[in-house]
């Protein structure tokens, strides 16, 4: 084992509003950037984002996992799909660099520089979260998302309610539960906000791919896998059942974008739509994402990844998101990396 040149920082993250989830309320976050060079004094960067719900592992643990790794043992990386993340993104980044084009045309040559994208929008009462849909229908957002559960139905479809009577008919809404409910209220939910016209609700219910399988028979609304699907082994075995109509996708959670394509592939060959979505991470995770998307073509349905809005102090620049859209940098790589410390 031979020890790689690498700077490992903990950052923090802070929102401009609490984000709120059935895992509970983020308003600000400790993750880790990455940083490798290579034999020509290139940086490429990565970032370690694990979040309470959507993975195995802790910030503690990917911090472990890459101080390990840096050390020369890659079987560290095994225990921390978020620590793979990093080195995957670095990696790629690196690789991009020397062949001297953005990420995504390294991934996959003439692939576009931009992608549209859908926001999330964030509130604390209607009042707040119609705010937040009105700029984002301004910003030509197409797709807006909305956190869902955790809370009475009757409160939910008021707010998705407000969010539908802002943004009009023209604008697709997605819902994500984050496993909030049991079988049957995922059910009751959904057919009190079916009639709000819904694109797909992701992670309606806990239970993994047997209660998806149990909520998609019994609504309309159609039914994305996000949380239950991390691990391989459950991927695998929701690829098998064909219970749902699409699966969420997020490098960060999963070890990376190569881990990404793969899954994508998979989840293609078995008839299943693909949703890029970002972990509500920095730029540098949000990046390699949007990357990814550009180069697989997941734009039907659009990415989650207008998230670096919501983010008041980020660990790097962020890509721009304008006109509905994340426009990615033409420089070589990932196009980002952390902001320099004092």
């Amino acid at each position: 084992m031979s020890a790689r040149e690498t700077r490992l920082q903990r950052r923090t993250l802070t929102y401009r509003q609490p984000v709120v989830t059935s895992h509970g309320s983020i308003d600000r976050r400790d993750v880790l950037v990455l940083s490798v060079a290579d034999a020509e004094a290139r940086w490429g960067h990565g970032e370690a984002s694990p979040l309470p719900g959507f993975g195995p592992d802790t910030l503690d643990d990917a911090e472990a996992a890459l101080r390990s790794w840096a050390q020369g043992d890659d079987r560290a990386l095994d225990s921390s799909p978020s620590a793979a993340a990093a080195v995957d993104s670095a990696q790629l980044d690196l690789a991009a660099q020397a062949a001297g084009v953005p990420m995504h045309s390294h991934l996959a040559s003439g692939s576009p520089n931009s992608i549209p994208v859908a926001a999330l929008v964030v509130g604390v009462g209607t009042g707040e979260l119609g705010s937040a849909t009105a700029l984002a229908v301004a910003s030509g957002h197409r797709t807006v998302k909305v956190k869902v559960g955790g809370r009475p139905i009757a409160d939910d479809r008021e707010r998705v309610r407000a969010v539908r009577d802002t943004a009009g008919h023209r604008v697709a809404i997605r819902l994500d539960a984050n496993g909030a409910w049991s079988v049957d209220e995922a059910v009751e939910a959904l057919q009190a906000l079916a009639s709000l016209s819904i694109e797909l609700v992701e992670e309606p219910a806990a239970g993994g791919p047997e209660a998806l399988e149990r909520v998609a028979a019994r609504t309309g609304i159609p039914v994305a896998a996000d949380e239950s699907t991390t691990h391989p082994d459950r991927f695998a075995e929701l690829l098998r059942s064909r219970s749902v109509g699409a699966v969420v996708v997020k490098p960060s959670a999963i070890g990376g974008p190569t881990e990404a394509v793969r899954r994508i592939t998979m989840a293609r060959e078995a008839g299943l739509a693909v949703v890029v979505t970002s972990m509500l991470e920095g730029a540098i995770g949000v990046a390699a994402a949007a990357h990814l998307a550009s180069a697989t073509a997941a734009i039907d349905p659009e990415p989650g990844l207008a998230t670096s809005p919501l983010i008041q102090d980020d660990v790097g620049p962020a890509h721009r998101v304008s006109k509905g859209r994340l426009w990615l940098s033409d420089t070589p790589g990932l196009g980002t990396g952390p902001f320099l410390t004092p």
